[in-house]
C-alpha cells in the first residue's frame, strides 16, 4: 500500500523549471529511484520538499548524488533566496561588519571642481562621496595595505613614546639626550607632534613657523636656518611679517630663552588639545568589539542547532571571510594620532605650518607618512627636515623598503587567514571540493596579494618622482618645462594598474558577498567547479557527511578563526592602553607642574 501511494504522489509531481530549487531537483532524483529509499522515507521526505528540516534530532538523511550532465539536464537554473534566506545573513552578520567598516580611518582625496552650469551645484555631493568610495573601494579592494598601515601605526606610536622618559628634574615626559634645555624641550615636542599628528599627511610644506621674516626654523625648531627665496626656488615666505611683528622678532631674539619657553608653551597646549580631544574607548572600540561579539554568538548558534545544513554552513564560512574586518576596526582606533585635519590644523596652527589645509593620511599610507614624521623629528642638521631631501634619502634606505615589503606580507596574512578557514568551511561544504563560493574566496586573496606589492611599487616610484621633482625645483628649473614623457611616468602606469586590479578586488568581495545573498551560487553548477560530466553532486542537506563535517570542520576551523582574531583585536588593545598610559603621564606631569589641565583619564 505504501508503494502504491508513493508511485501515485511521486508521478504526480511535476517539475517546473520556473520555481526552480535544489530540493525539487533533489525530489525529482529520488522519484527515479526511489525503491532504494521506500522503505524509511517518502519521495518528498527524502529531500525535506516543501517541508522544514528537523534538526533537533539526530537522524541523518540519505544522500542523493547525480552526475553534473544529469544535473545539466534536469536541474539548470538557480535557486533565489526567500525573504528570510538574505534577511538573516544580512542582519546577523553583514550589516554589523559594514558598521564596523565604516567607523576605519580614512584619508582625504583632492577635490576636484566640476564646471559647467549644471554640475557647479553638485560638486560638495560629488567631493563628498567621491571620498569615501574611493577610501573604502581601497579598503576593499587592498585590505593587506591597510591592515598594515594601522598595525604599523599602532606600533610606531607606542616604540615612539616608550622612548619618552620621565625627567626627574623636570617632572616632564622627554628625550634623554645631553643637549641643553632647550633642545631637550625642542625635541620632546617634535617627537610628541610627530605622534599625534601622524595621520596628517607630511608634505614638503610641513615645517614649524619661524622668527624672521626670510628664515625658517628647521625641523627641531631651536636652530634659526636663514634660506633665502632662491633656494626655496621661488617659493615665498611662510609668514608675512608686519613692522610689529619685526619689532616683537628683535625683542625675541634678545631673549631667546624667554621666547623658548613661551613657543614650548604653546606647543604643550597644542599638545594638551589633541589628547583631550581623541576618541574615547567606548565609542572608538568597545561598541564594534560587542556588536562583533553579538554577531559571533548568534552565528555560532545557528551553526550548533542546524548541524549538516549546506546554507547554514556556507554562511559560517562567509562569516569568517570578514573576521578580518574586525581587526582593521579595531586597529585602527588604537593608535595615538586619531584627530581629524581641522582639529590638528586649530591645535598646531601657532606653532606648525602645514602648507595649507592639513590631509588626512589613509592607513595605506601610513607607512612612508610615518618616516617622513620621524625623519622630521629626530633630524637635527637643516637640510635633512625638507622633504625634497627626506625623499631622495628614502630611495637609498633599501632596509625600510625590506621592512615595507616585510609589513605588507603582515597584513596579507591576515586577510589571508580569514580566507583561508572561510575556504576551509566552503570547501568541505558538500559537494566537496572547488565551489563558487570557495573560488569567491580564493580569487580575493590572490588580488589582495597582487594588490599589496603594486602598492609597495606604486610607493616607491611616488617617492623618487618627488625626489626628481624636489631637485629639480631646487636646481630652478620651472615645473612648466618638465617635459610631457616625463610627466607620464611610470607612476601613472603603475598606479593606474593598482587601482584597476583594486577596483576589480572589491568587487569580488561585494558582488559575491551579493550573488552568496540572492542565491545566485545556489545552483548545481556552483556546487563543483568543473565542466567534467561525470563529477557527481550532492543534492541533499543534513546527509552524513555534512553532519560529519560540520563538527570535524566548519565549527573546529570558526573556532580557531574568530580565536586568533579576538587574540590580535586584545593585542591591539592592550597597545592602546599602554599609549593612552603615556599620554596620561604627560597630562599628570603637566598638573602636577601646575598648570590646569582636563581629568587624564582618557578612557
Amino acid at each position: 500500500m505504501k508503494v502504491i501511494l508513493s508511485v501515485l504522489i511521486a508521478g504526480s509531481l511535476p517539475v517546473v523549471r520556473a520555481t526552480f530549487s535544489i530540493a525539487k531537483c533533489c525530489t525529482l532524483a529520488v522519484r527515479q529511484d526511489f525503491h532504494a529509499y521506500i522503505a524509511d522515507f517518502y519521495p518528498w521526505e527524502v529531500c525535506s520538499f516543501n517541508t522544514e528540516i528537523d534538526y533537533g534530532n539526530n537522524q541523518t538523511l540519505p544522500s542523493i548524488v547525480r552526475s553534473m550532465a544529469w544535473a545539466k539536464e534536469y536541474c539548470r537554473g538557480a535557486e533565489y533566496s526567500s525573504l528570510k534566506q538574505w534577511l538573516l545573513p544580512l542582519s546577523t552578520y553583514i550589516s554589523p561588519y559594514i558598521g564596523v567598516l565604516l567607523i576605519c580611518p580614512v584619508g582625504d582625496v583632492a577635490v576636484h571642481v566640476l564646471e559647467g552650469r549644471v554640475w557647479k551645484p553638485l560638486n560638495s555631493v560629488f567631493n563628498g562621496l567621491a571620498k569615501y568610495i574611493q577610501e573604502y573601494v581601497s579598503i576593499l579592494g587592498d585590505p593587506g595595505s591597510a591592515m598594515f598601515g594601522a598595525l604599523n601605526e599602532i606600533w610606531s606610536d607606542a616604540w615612539a613614546l616608550s622612548n619618552l622618559k620621565l625627567d626627574k628634574v623636570t617632572k616632564t615626559l622627554g628625550i634623554p639626550s645631553e643637549e641643553p634645555t632647550e633642545a631637550l624641550l625642542s625635541d620632546t615636542s617634535a617627537m610628541w607632534i610627530a605622534v599625534l599628528a601622524g595621520d596628517i599627511e607630511f608634505t614638503r610644506k610641513t615645517r614649524w613657523y619661524g622668527r624672521g621674516g626670510s628664515q625658517s626654523t628647521d625641523v627641531l625648531g631651536y636652530k634659526n636656518i636663514a634660506k633665502s627665496e632662491a633656494q626655496l626656488g621661488g617659493e615665498t615666505s611662510l609668514l608675512n611679517i608686519s613692522p610689529g611683528e619685526k619689532d616683537q622678532q628683535a625683542s625675541a631674539s634678545e631673549n631667546p630663552l624667554k621666547d623658548a619657553s613661551q613657543d614650548e608653551d604653546k606647543i604643550n597646549k597644542a599638545i594638551e588639545m589633541v589628547i583631550i580631544a581623541r576618541k574615547g574607548f567606548v565609542s572608538g572600540i568597545l561598541i564594534p568589539v560587542l556588536l562583533l561579539l553579538a554577531v559571533t554568538a548568534a552565528t555560532f548558534y545557528d551553526a550548533y542547532s542546524k548541524m549538516g545544513d549546506k546554507d547554514t554552513g556556507l554562511a559560517l564560512a562567509y562569516c569568517v571571510w570578514f573576521s578580518w574586518v574586525l581587526v582593521l576596526g579595531v586597529a585602527g582606533n588604537c593608535y595615538a594620532s586619531a584627530i581629524n585635519p581641522g582639529l590638528a590644523e586649530r591645535a598646531f596652527s601657532t606653532v606648525l605650518n602645514f602648507g595649507g589645509a592639513p590631509f588626512a593620511t589613509s592607513l595605506r599610507h601610513r607607512y612612508v607618512n610615518n618616516h617622513y614624521w620621524e625623519e622630521w623629528a629626530n633630524s637635527k642638521h637643516p637640510d635633512a627636515g625638507e622633504f625634497a631631501s627626506a625623499a631622495r634619502e628614502l630611495l637609498s634606505k633599501w632596509t625600510f623598503w625590506l621592512r615595507f615589503c616585510a609589513g605588507q606580507l603582515l597584513g596579507f596574512c591576515v586577510v589571508a587567514f580569514s580566507s583561508a578557514c572561510a575556504v576551509a568551511i566552503a570547501w568541505t561544504t558538500p559537494t566537496v571540493g572547488l565551489g563558487c563560493r570557495s573560488f569567491n574566496f580564493i580569487l580575493y586573496v590572490v588580488f589582495a596579494f597582487v594588490n599589496a606589492y603594486l602598492h609597495v611599487l606604486c610607493s616607491w616610484l611616488t617617492v623618487r618622482e618627488d625626489g626628481k621633482e624636489s631637485k629639480s625645483i631646487r636646481e630652478g628649473q620651472a615645473s612648466s618645462a618638465i617635459s610631457f614623457s616625463q610627466k607620464l611616468s611610470a607612476l601613472v602606469v603603475v598606479r593606474g594598474i593598482y587601482w584597476f586590479f583594486v577596483f576589480v578586488n572589491s568587487l569580488v568581495m561585494v558582488l559575491g558577498t551579493i550573488f552568496h545573498l540572492v542565491g545566485v551560487f545556489r545552483t548545481c553548477w556552483c556546487e563543483r567547479l568543473t565542466w567534467v560530466d561525470s563529477t557527481l553532486i550532492e543534492l541533499n542537506s543534513k546527509t552524513p557527511q555534512a553532519v560529519d563535517n560540520a563538527r570535524r570542520y566548519w565549527l573546529s576551523t570558526a573556532y580557531v578563526a574568530f580565536g586568533i582574531v579576538w587574540l590580535m583585536c586584545l593585542t591591539a588593545i592592550a597597545f592602546r592602553r599602554y599609549i593612552v598610559q603615556k599620554m596620561e603621564d604627560w597630562l599628570e606631569a603637566r598638573e602636577a607642574e601646575g598648570v590646569p589641565t582636563e581629568d587624564p583619564r582618557l578612557d
